[in-house]
């Protein structure tokens, strides 16, 4: 609940508003300025002209408020090239045009955005340690290795892109790198094969997916056998007994 002196509070600072407002609108008299009213395109309310963005070059009204949040809304979706809100309307909106009335987080993430889409993909290198990821410019110099982020200053491998491998040359570290991920790949293929019962012919090995129809598989290598339980087929077969993978 409101105490009486809150209450006498609110209306002191209502009758100081009032008094404002008359008080601007006898000097826009005595001025021969009117107070203009536009209607945003985007709530569609009618707001004084002092509360309105029109910066751009296509001059379409929208309010501070709507024209910041739309803005924002753009830039947290990824959206770098922010086009004026009206759908008709192709005028792009710039950091520049938005800098006097958004949050200045806001306006340095929406041009470091523009920078690196500016960017060629060769020029890009992040920092590759996951809790960093800031973006590296590759200048086009010399090719280098052992390289320095500038922002968490820990050491990674610019031509591998990964922290610095200090005990192995990059040929060295690509061939085992390329070892590892493809035991990582056959193994998580064999969990695959085990999870879907996959059966493997008696003469090559391979896998065999049997994906409906009776039981007979004609593999590629010729082998003709049941895919319940591995024997040759041969007319008549009769399957007693899956086998075991």
């Amino acid at each position: 609940m409101v105490g009486q002196s809150g209450i006498h509070d609110k209306h002191m600072q209502m009758q100081t508003q009032v008094k404002k407002d008359r008080d601007d609108g006898k000097k826009k008299a005595a001025t021969g300025q009117t107070s203009k009213l536009l209607r945003c395109g985007v709530c569609f309310d009618s707001k004084p002209d002092s509360h309105m963005f029109r910066r751009c070059q296509c001059n379409h009204p929208f309010c501070t408020d709507c024209i910041s949040n739309y803005v924002a809304t753009q830039i947290q979706k990824n959206v770098v090239n922010v086009n004026c809100p009206n759908p008709k309307c192709s005028v792009e909106l710039k950091p520049k045009h938005l800098q006097p009335i958004m949050p200045k987080q806001v306006i340095d993430r929406w041009e470091s955005a523009r920078y690196e889409l500016s960017l060629a993909a060769w020029q890009k290198t992040y920092c590759p340690f996951k809790d960093c990821s800031v973006l590296l410019v590759n200048d086009g110099g010399k090719v280098v290795t052992s390289s320095e982020c500038t922002s968490c200053h820990r050491l990674f491998c610019a031509q591998c892109k990964v922290p610095w491998h200090a005990e192995m040359n990059c040929n060295e570290f690509q061939k085992l790198k390329s070892s590892e991920i493809e035991k990582d790949l056959d193994k998580k293929f064999f969990e695959l094969a085990k999870g879907k019962m996959w059966q493997k012919c008696p003469t090559c090995s391979i896998y065999v997916e049997s994906c409906g129809g009776c039981e007979h598989i004609t593999c590629r290598c010729g082998r003709n056998f049941c895919y319940i339980c591995g024997k040759n087929w041969e007319f008549g077969h009769l399957c007693c007994s899956p086998r075991s993978t």
